[in-house]
């Protein structure tokens, strides 16, 4: 059952329809009245203005993908859980993660556009690494028990992200390169690979 999504929410997905049609620039919130067929008044109600909302939708979709990648299951890791299943954790969330882009291409567009945008304000884009503690503990274990390369939890992340990230927008952005399960598989494979530890 399909919940009910409520007026905020109505305004932040007319708003990544509408950046997916115009680009992040043109997407006024004049032209979003339009769209959703809704007052300025009523946007202004809920958003001061277009940084507000692109801070605020940038926010909703780190959330929608954090309830996707379900990393609360992360947290469930401890010192004595087998070193297989640690590692399909890991090509679980590199998977995840590509599947939730490939099932909202625009949400994609819109994280990547506003990461190098000024509209998106800098603590939004300083405050990413703190919404993935469960990542960062889960990593951290991963690093004690020399299942992983001993190197910086925030560098593993950036790397693992930006691979992501590179691949989705050659497959999504450009359709350079086909993302299909084998290729999703390939690619967590040698994210995989890139992390392990090899010991002396």
């Amino acid at each position: 059952v399909r919940r009910k999504m409520d007026t905020k929410e109505k305004i932040l997905l007319g708003m990544l329809d509408l950046i997916q049609e115009v680009g992040l620039e043109k997407a006024s919130t004049g032209k979003l009245s339009q769209k959703i067929h809704a007052s300025p008044g009523n946007i202004y109600f809920y958003f001061s203005g277009k940084k507000d909302l692109i801070d605020t939708l940038y926010e909703y979709c780190m959330v929608s993908l954090a309830e996707y990648l379900d990393q609360e299951r992360l947290m469930e890791v401890d010192i004595n859980t087998d070193e297989k299943v640690c590692k399909e954790f890991v090509r679980d969330m590199v998977k995840r993660h590509i599947n939730f882009y490939k099932e909202n291409p625009k949400m994609l567009h819109f994280v990547i556009k506003s990461k190098s945008s000024f509209y998106l304000s800098s603590d939004i884009k300083k405050g990413r690494f703190k919404r993935n503690k469960p990542i960062y503990h889960f990593m951290g274990l991963l690093i004690e028990r020399k299942i992983i390369k001993a190197i910086d939890v925030n560098i593993i992340s950036m790397y693992i992200i930006g691979v992501i990230y590179e691949f989705l927008k050659e497959s999504i952005m450009f359709e350079n390169i086909k993302l299909d399960d084998e290729g999703i598989e390939m690619l967590a494979e040698m994210i995989w690979s890139g992390l392990k530890y090899r010991g002396n």
